[in-house]
């Protein structure tokens, strides 16, 4: 069986783009499709969490438009990026998805759950946010262009570490560990994303946290998510405040009982790596009990 260091990159025309993707894992049950962060890539996951994830049901990863091997220019909005994901699965034959985002990509998945629930099994959303809404906050300001700003390997490496984990000895261990096996792959990587398609990211995660977004946006739309959903994060985030987990989590509730909330102890935006192997088990859990309440 294929893991995340040795799948093959594949690609199918998406709208007119060629969108590279890699579709791995066990060749029985629903698909788990994932939505990347800011600046991400396919190769950008944990592999520890992607082949203990992938022992179970296929994996399906991607680069979306203007991102690692994929062509076009990265959408304006969230609610765009989520077409292109929805498209996909649609190109590939997929009817039905397990839909897991992280970060940016929790943003986008929230938007393709709202937008194609009729494809969408189930909904996993980590490190995330509703877009503006009462009770949204915003986290320091030095963390978004630490991020933006990197354009080594050695300033990406500096950048994530300091962001994704707390500065202490231990922590810091933790994030090179994760940042090592992340490089586990060595060949057919997908390239770091450009600055100008950096930018346009950052251009939609300003739209999605600015007034007058309700066409585009998540917040007043999230009772209307009727499928299991599962809100994960660290409980000291500093990137995507975990406040905004709970404030989404407390939307969805108006509307949908079966969601659940779930923050790893004395961790930050970096949780799914740091509790990879735990977090693999959370997910298989919530994925494949027949019911969740």
């Amino acid at each position: 069986m294929s893991t995340q260091q040795t799948a093959k990159t594949q690609y199918v025309d998406v709208d007119g783009v060629q969108v590279a993707y890699r579709l791995f894992g066990s060749s029985t049950g629903v698909p788990l499709l994932f939505n990347q962060h800011f600046r991400g890539t396919m190769d950008h996951w944990d592999p520890l969490l992607i082949n203990n994830l992938a022992k179970t049901r296929p994996i399906l990863l991607f680069d979306s438009y203007g991102v690692g091997k994929s062509s076009r220019n990265v959408p304006d909005t969230f609610a765009g990026w989520a077409t292109v994901a929805v498209n996909l699965v649609k190109a590939l034959g997929i009817k039905e998805i397990n839909v897991f985002g992280f970060s940016m990509g929790g943003m986008v998945a929230q938007m393709i759950a709202l937008n194609a629930p009729e494809v969408v099994r189930r909904l996993i959303i980590g490190g995330s946010s509703p877009s503006y809404g009462e009770g949204i906050v915003s986290g320091p300001d030095w963390p978004f262009p630490k991020l933006m700003k990197a354009s080594t390997p050695e300033e990406s490496e500096d950048a994530f570490l300091s962001t994704f984990y707390s500065h202490t000895e231990e922590k810091q261990r933790l994030g090179r560990e994760w940042w090592a096996r992340m490089n586990e792959r060595t060949e057919d990587r997908s390239p770091y994303v450009s600055p100008e398609q950096t930018a346009r990211q950052a251009g939609a995660a300003a739209k999605w946290f600015s007034p007058g977004n309700e066409e585009s946006g998540s917040y007043h739309r999230l009772h209307e998510l009727k499928m299991p959903i599962f809100i994960v994060n660290g409980d000291d985030d500093i990137i995507v405040t975990t406040e905004n987990s709970i404030v989404m989590h407390k939307q969805i509730l108006k509307g949908n009982k079966n969601a659940h909330l779930h923050l790893y102890p004395d961790t930050g935006h970096g949780f799914l790596n740091e509790y990879s192997e735990m977090f693999a088990a959370h997910v298989t859990l919530f994925l494949d009990m027949q019911r969740v309440v």
